[in-house]
């Protein structure tokens, strides 16, 4: 079963570990974007920031929210931290670049057409992950951490700024976190 399927009985299960990682693996698969994303918009000139394209995924993301059974106002902040953490490891990869433009990606891959449809696959398994649940669970600081860390480990070794991708991953999850 992919992630952002419901496993067996997630809706009654108190095993918060298997939920925490469901949702780091979806806001790290959307991360992992971040860098493609950011090498379209350096290619075309295009700003990080694209109100238009941001309010389109969460008006999509705030319409699925309603039918599920979590607190509304939680799921969308989650959708918009999203954003912001997608938006943080562009701002850095773009600044990074700037100052050592050999280090920009030689392949270039089409925002609209192959990026965009990736990431909304990602929208709708995160929706799909919240309906999975009766509430939505909350988790530690430090749980939340060592969970991005080992996934964060497994990540393709030519993205660039590791550290951003962490920091970025740990600001993604702060709506689910309880402290």
């Amino acid at each position: 079963m992919s992630v952002g399927q419901c496993r067996s009985n997630m809706s009654n299960q108190t095993n918060t570990a298997a939920q925490l990682a469901a949702f780091v693996e979806l806001v790290v698969q959307r991360l992992a974007l971040a860098q493609d994303v950011a090498a379209a918009k350096h290619a075309s000139g295009e700003p990080v920031d694209d109100p238009i394209r941001e309010h389109q995924i969460l008006q999509s993301a705030a319409c699925a929210l309603n039918a599920t059974r979590v607190d509304y106002g939680v799921g969308v902040q989650f959708f918009r931290d999203q954003i912001e953490a997608n938006k943080m490891i562009q701002c850095g990869l773009l600044h990074r670049w700037d100052r050592h433009p050999q280090e920009i990606p030689a392949s270039i891959p089409n925002l609209a057409a192959e990026i965009r449809p990736k990431l909304d696959r990602i929208t709708t398994q995160i929706v799909q992950q919240f309906n999975c649940i009766e509430e939505i669970p909350r988790f530690g600081a430090e749980e939340i951490t060592e969970v991005i860390d080992g996934r964060l480990s497994a990540m393709s070794p030519e993205r660039q700024l590791p550290g951003l991708y962490r920091h970025a991953a740990i600001f993604a999850m702060r709506s689910l976190c309880t402290s």
